[in-house]
């Protein structure tokens, strides 16, 4: 299993630092995330970041011992996450009947409210620039890790992040605005 993980950013040296001193304590991270963080279903993002700024840490000052240094990076990140998803939160998008915005039980009034504002939300998407929509839709809508995005748009994983956070300050912006248009 370990030979199939690389760091391509990481010379030889530092991969087998990390081979040696980091990537044994995975399953316990993932373990002591998924316990003091349970809302948070994909940790893979979290882990992968605080791997990297790690062995970025070791690179730049050694770290007698990273296991510490691995644990509070990763749970600083996933208190982040939690953080700006306070401010606006997307839930991936699939089948709109699995979504609630077409659901019998509900009703016809919350029924119409939930299909106008998953229509709001599209237009909204819609106004984004190109590159922007399009990393925004990977992401929210189809739940895309954030290293796959920029692997396959070929570029780095701060710019994704970087286009995500101005799609959702976009979104919740034309968001809100359509919403008032409609409400009065």
């Amino acid at each position: 299993m370990a030979d199939a993980l690389k760091l391509p950013q990481f010379n030889r040296q530092e991969n087998d630092w990390f081979l040696r001193e980091l990537y044994p304590h995975e399953p316990m991270l993932r373990a002591w995330l998924s316990t003091r963080f349970p809302t948070i279903t994909d940790y893979e993002d979290h882990i992968q970041e605080a791997y990297i700024r790690t062995v970025k840490r070791h690179r730049s000052k050694h770290l007698a011992n990273p296991k510490p240094f691995l644990f509070a990076i990763a749970r600083n990140l996933c208190i982040d996450f939690l953080r700006r998803g306070k401010l606006v939160r997307f839930e991936p998008l699939g089948d709109l009947d699995s979504h609630g915005v077409w659901d019998q039980k509900k009703g016809v009034p919350d029924s119409i409210i939930a299909r106008e504002e998953y229509e709001i939300l599209a237009t909204a998407i819609q106004s984004l620039p190109k590159k922007c929509r399009r990393i925004f839709t990977l992401r929210k809508i189809y739940g895309m890790p954030l290293r796959q995005i920029a692997s396959e748009l070929n570029i780095s994983v701060k710019t994704v992040e970087a286009q995500i956070s101005i799609g959702i300050k976009r979104c919740r912006v034309a968001f809100l605005k359509l919403q008032d248009e409609v409400n009065q």
